[in-house]
């Protein structure tokens, strides 16, 4: 039942040092309404991570990164020196919140294809944009990125598809406050797409340690297949990259699910209408991927997938 009480209203907000103070800690929302839309009986959850400053769960990992290069002496705070990184954009927020707290120079390699919103915000923060000709592949951004550290071997890469901080993020911070969440209602099933592959890999680790009959499902755009390392294009941003990245743990995932990208665009679309939750469509392609499993699943199944950004970045895709 629906109830905004004026107590809730009034909880008293947070103050915090910086924006940083605000990341993590998500709220997980039930669609109920949208399961009974499609007639369906089985619980439905999804973690709003575009509520992390930056709009995605991606800030969690970017700073990260920073904190642990410069704990290794690759960084040093506030010296201007300069961080390169091929991203879709998320990654690139985070990185940029990062380098503007931090004292850092920030040159991003996204490909030309992408959410133009979102390289119009990126250039906003202070990045330097470099677009990578999209016709070459689906990893032609972070091969841009590498091309330009060849180029200026004094810069630093953070290298999100292979350093192990993308993984410990998710594994130390959003994986716990699932388990957290859900402790007393285990979930049963855990949805995700994979574009760098950690947050899968991390949250999927804790789950498996603490419910080990969780089953870990990844979404995988129609005709596109991680096991065999095929990749065709698609319209499903920031997921299924063209390559199976250092940071995807294929070993956890129990269950594959195919999801056009009419169905992703379809799903924004209805998370919209039933529940007041706008998404990007790599999150829709989470909402269609539940919905299929839902669909198959008994009334006691409890399912949770991840919002990773805003709707609004993703204006001219819908």
């Amino acid at each position: 039942m629906l109830e905004l009480s004026a107590a809730h209203c009034l909880r008293t907000p947070a103050v915090v040092d910086s924006i940083a103070g605000l990341l993590g800690n998500t709220p997980t929302v039930r669609l109920d309404r949208l399961a009974a839309s499609r007639g369906l009986d089985a619980a439905v959850f999804m973690k709003l991570e575009y509520l992390n400053p930056g709009g995605s769960h991606k800030a969690r990992i970017a700073l990260g990164m920073v904190i642990d290069a410069e704990k290794r002496g690759l960084l040093k705070r506030g010296s201007g020196q300069t961080i390169v990184e091929g991203t879709g954009g998320n990654t690139g927020i985070g990185l940029a919140i990062a380098a503007n707290l931090l004292g850092y120079r920030l040159v991003l390699a996204v490909p030309d294809n992408y959410s133009k919103d979102k390289i119009k915000l990126l250039r906003a923060y202070g990045a330097d944009v470099r677009l990578s000709d999209s016709r070459l592949g689906r990893d032609s951004h972070f091969r841009l990125a590498r091309e330009l550290l060849d180029r200026n071997p004094d810069w630093f890469m953070p290298d999100q598809l292979a350093n192990p901080v993308n993984i410990q993020a998710h594994y130390e911070s959003t994986g716990r406050e699932i388990v957290a969440a859900f402790r007393k209602t285990p979930i049963d099933v855990f949805v995700a797409g994979a574009g760098s592959g950690g947050h899968i890999t991390g949250i999927g680790r804790v789950l498996k340690e603490v419910w080990p009959n969780v089953t870990i499902c990844l979404i995988q755009p129609e005709g596109c297949d991680f096991r065999a390392n095929v990749f065709r294009p698609h319209r499903i941003q920031a997921t299924a990259i063209g390559l199976v990245p250092k940071n995807l743990d294929l070993g956890i995932v129990d269950h594959y699910v195919g999801v056009l990208d009419e169905e992703a665009l379809a799903s924004v679309r209805l998370l919209m209408q039933y529940e007041g939750i706008g998404v990007g469509l790599s999150s829709g392609a989470n909402i269609a991927g539940c919905l299929k499993i839902a669909a198959t699943s008994g009334p006691d199944t409890r399912i949770l997938c991840m919002a990773y950004d805003h709707v609004s970045d993703y204006l001219d895709a819908i």
